[in-house]
């Protein structure tokens, strides 16, 4: 159990370092940092909104090639510990993650990166033995858990992120009990990632809307992981706009505009039925083709788009259609709407043309209504010229 404040708390958490006054007003109370970026500046706004902070120090990934582990650690620990020290005792701190996805070695593997973990670790708990230090481990992968727990057992809690397999992954920790059967928070999770959602032949992942987004949060908040009285909390991915393959896959918000599934978190967190009354986009279909019918277009093709509405409130929205480049990078980079591609926005109907360049892009529409509500889907198409031969 956590407590804050002498009182027990319960984490109703979100990732990100933005809009910290709509989640208080959902009902949240705690935001999750992944750097120390700002860090005053971003625990004094939310101490202003009694909201607790995750705080993430951020450290190399085991195996990444920087041999971190390997090294003098000397200048890292004066790092952490002027860190560490400094805010030790602000009074929206509420745990310390060393560390996100690093990778833990298996237990057998011979690596000096436990006994430097474990050294840093130490560290921040000599330095501030009054807040829990925990690290962040990629869900569902017993033998990882099983790692952590037998080489670092200092460790006040397991952080877990947890995505498609968040649903069963109680029923996988299960054989880990004799083991271990300790407190942890799920630090992150949400609908699924681009990684494990269905591909076009490009390997595009094709992405939900914000209504079955919103219905797989609801399935996810209430699975046995985070019912789990072991559970000390959830943190909710991602609070904000990210680019994570798409600017819309994992984001809560379209600039101040509000998502659906920002109002079932918010149903969710004050176990309440919050309708939401905005618009629900369904799927978009090129051609009368869905996002499974691997898409593929000439260049500077006129052709034409629709997308599916449901609910009842249809009236007085707006509707904005663009095109974007597929983000192949591993470097997350929101790419930029293509511009003059749109020939005719007739709402649900778009007339527009194809790139002149070969390659994969997206189709976005964005739904809004005169009350700062959104929904958003997009569908990924493939542009090829005829006269290539190749």
């Amino acid at each position: 159990m956590l407590i804050r404040n002498n009182e027990p708390f319960l984490i109703k958490g979100a990732a990100g370092n933005s809009q910290l006054q709509e989640l208080k007003e959902a009902g949240g109370n705690t935001i999750r940092l992944y750097d120390t970026i700002d860090l005053k500046k971003n625990l004094d706004a939310a101490n202003e909104l009694d909201l607790a902070v995750i705080v993430d120090i951020p450290l190399p990934k085991y195996g990444d090639g920087s041999h971190f582990y390997e090294k003098d650690l000397s200048p890292a620990k004066k790092k952490i510990v002027n860190l560490v020290s400094r805010f030790k005792d602000h009074p929206a701190l509420l745990y310390w993650n060393v560390g996100n996805e690093l990778y833990y070695p298996t237990f057998h593997i011979p690596t000096p990166f436990f006994d430097s973990f474990n050294s840093l670790v130490d560290l921040v708990k000599q330095t501030d033995p009054n807040h829990p230090v925990s690290t962040a481990i990629i869900g569902g992968n017993r033998r990882r858990l099983a790692s952590v727990v037998m080489k670092s057992p200092q460790l006040d809690l397991i952080s877990i992120n947890s995505f498609g397999n968040l649903t069963d992954l109680k029923e996988r920790m299960e054989p880990l009990a004799l083991l271990w059967d300790g407190p942890y928070v799920i630090s992150e999770w949400g609908v699924n990632g681009p990684w494990e959602e269905d591909k076009t032949l490009w390997g595009a992942p094709i992405e939900q809307n914000s209504r079955e987004k919103a219905r797989i949060l609801g399935d996810r908040y209430n699975s046995a992981a985070i019912q789990n009285p072991n559970c000390l909390g959830s943190v909710v991915f991602f609070w904000g706009t990210k680019q994570e393959r798409t600017h819309t896959w994992f984001s809560f918000f379209l600039n101040d505009k509000k998502s659906k599934p920002y109002y079932k978190i918010k149903a969710l967190w004050n176990s309440d039925s919050i309708e939401y009354h905005g618009p629900e986009t369904g799927f978009i279909e090129i051609e009368d083709r869905d996002a499974r019918s691997n898409i593929i277009l000439s260049k500077e093709e006129e052709t034409y788009a629709t997308v599916s509405m449901m609910g009842n409130n249809q009236d007085g929205l707006e509707y904005n259609w663009e095109i974007r480049k597929e983000a192949w990078s591993e470097i997350e980079e929101e790419q930029p709407v293509i511009e003059d591609l749109i020939l005719e926005n007739a709402g649900q109907k778009v007339t527009f043309k194809t790139p002149e360049k070969e390659g994969p892009y997206r189709l976005f529409v964005y739904v809004t209504d005169g009350e700062n509500n959104y929904s958003t889907t997009n569908i990924p198409f493939y542009v090829l010229n005829p006269k290539n031969g190749e």
